[in-house]
């Protein structure tokens, strides 16, 4: 009675009428008696369960894999669709948030989804990242749980969608905290808490999976919570940002996030710099240990172990690289692949943007010639990377700046 007095409500302010002959009303533990009282009263049509409303699956019970099976085939169908293997890395990662960003997402604010298919639609992004398929090829240089965090943490900047599964019935559980003149709430209210307290308030056992696993919610976020208001920031509304942030406050930030992602700095060349921070290379010193490789020394110079310090910039391929930077810059990078350099630079913001973005531009380059020598046996000279560096460096300024640079920029 309560839903046919909204709607009654809701016609008499906007004019539209639900049309009856339509529409279905569902039941589940209720008498024979109630139903047919209820499909007289309303007027609708008595409709059967499971049943699926704005493409996701309705039913009583718990979710399973093979009710979720629907979403696991639609983010495969996206990424076989707009993915290839001649996608960059920084690529692909685009075409995987956008993919987080819009089909898992709307399922995630619905439902608990079972951590089991979180588990496979995270193995498919994984491995669309790492080699371009959606199958497992090889093992990932970087943990997926790295990878799941912003760029000042470390991360690539995707979402741990279980946590943010958890965030987004957060916010019911907010809703039922603070908003008790919501009519899901009222419900909530005459159902289940039937007068008690819903901070005291325990399940009983015979409830429904998806009740249970709110209420458990309830327990976690119960110390964000202050006299019904949220406790990240006092007066102000329960958002699904808010309340993933919370979940993951214990996470720190890292020293080299603004070296890596800088708008100056081309998507691509940025996701090689990050793998460096993140020790992601496949160098050769790395596989020789692991036994793949017969020896370690350097594809490119053969003198020394190949590791990502001798590449970035001990190497003497590199270091005529970083010399005709210097040239070209007129800056001095002798230790530019220290944390040191990099902090205790004194230039203007511009500039510092557009040095990080050399180095990166720089890095993307010679690990370019690196994989070139060892599956081709050849490299372009020095002085050719060096050209095509300093193409995409300018291109990406001339896209990217805004307005006039100042004289001591220019310089």
């Amino acid at each position: 009675m309560i839903l046919l007095r909204t709607f009654s409500t809701f016609s008499q302010a906007s004019g539209l009428q639900m049309s009856r002959g339509k529409s279905n009303v569902y039941f589940n533990g209720v008498t024979s008696e109630v139903r047919r009282e209820i499909v007289q009263v309303s007027g609708c049509i008595e409709g059967k369960l499971p049943f699926k409303y704005l493409g996701v699956p309705i039913k009583p019970s718990k979710l399973s894999i093979k009710d979720c099976q629907p979403l696991i085939d639609k983010v495969l169908e996206r990424i076989r669709q707009l993915g290839t293997k001649k996608l960059s890395y920084a690529g692909r990662l685009v075409l995987i948030k956008a993919v987080y960003r819009t089909l898992h997402s709307y399922w995630a604010s619905i439902f608990i989804i079972p951590k089991a298919v979180l588990l496979k639609i995270e193995a498919v992004c994984r491995n669309f990242l790492w080699h371009g398929g959606t199958e497992y090829a090889r093992t990932p240089t970087v943990a997926w749980s790295k990878i799941c965090t912003n760029h000042k943490e470390g991360g690539l900047g995707l979402r741990d969608e279980y946590t943010w599964n958890k965030a987004a019935v957060g916010k019911l559980v907010w809703w039922i905290q603070a908003h008790p003149s919501k009519l899901w709430v009222q419900w909530v209210h005459s159902v289940y808490l039937k007068g008690q307290g819903w901070e005291t308030y325990n399940p009983p056992q015979d409830a429904s999976w998806t009740w249970k696993k709110v209420c458990k919610l309830k327990k976690e976020f119960q110390s964000a919570y202050n006299q019904n208001e949220w406790a990240m920031v006092p007066g102000k509304e329960y958002t699904l940002k808010k309340g993933y942030s919370w979940l993951r406050q214990n996470s720190q930030d890292v020293s080299w996030c603004h070296i890596v992602w800088t708008k100056w700095s081309i998507p691509k060349h940025s996701f090689i710099a990050w793998l460096y921070y993140q020790q992601g290379f496949n160098t050769k010193d790395k596989l020789f240990r692991l036994g793949i490789s017969l020896d370690s020394s350097c594809c490119i110079c053969a003198q020394e172990e190949e590791s990502p310090h001798h590449l970035f910039f001990q190497c003497q391929y590199s270091r005529r690289v970083l010399q005709r930077i210097q040239e070209w810059t007129r800056v001095t990078m002798s230790d530019a692949n220290t944390q040191n350099w990099w902090q205790h630079r004194r230039f203007t913001r511009l500039k510092n943007g557009i040095l990080n973005s050399i180095l990166n531009a720089a890095m993307y380059y010679i690990w370019k010639q690196r994989n070139a020598s060892r599956h081709e046996g050849a490299i372009i000279s020095p002085g050719k990377c060096v050209v095509m560096i300093q193409g995409d460096i300018r291109s990406r300024i001339k896209q990217q700046l805004q307005g006039t640079m100042s004289r001591k920029d220019k310089h």
